[in-house]
């Protein structure tokens, strides 16, 4: 488990929001197969939770979350996480988002 901050880049290439304090902690191979990525490595996927309420800019499907701090170790880039699916949003607490890391792109 780590925390760090995020940025969110949407599928048409904006940055609607940056400085999105979260935390990623490491899912299961059972969460990854009971959420339809079946195959799917365990260290490939993630759950990301917002530490500091809901964003201004709630986190959606397809969007990308880059880590602001943190760097892939295969690529030495900044770290990139795909939302997989549906954010859930817990009223004005929190957000959580099952993610897939995306390496080199």
């Amino acid at each position: 488990m780590q925390f760090t901050t995020v940025r969110i880049e949407r599928p048409e290439g904006t940055v609607p929001l940056e400085g999105i304090a979260v935390q990623i902690e490491q899912a299961t191979a059972e969460d990854g197969e009971r959420l339809g990525v079946q195959g799917a490595r365990p260290y490939d996927v993630f759950w990301i939770y917002t530490t500091q309420g809901v964003p201004s800019v709630p986190m959606r499907r397809r969007d990308v979350l880059v880590d602001e701090l943190n760097s892939d170790p295969e690529t030495g880039q900044l770290a990139r996480y795909r939302v997989s699916g549906l954010a859930e949003t817990f009223d004005a607490d929190h957000q959580e988002a099952f993610c897939e890391r995306v390496v080199g792109g």
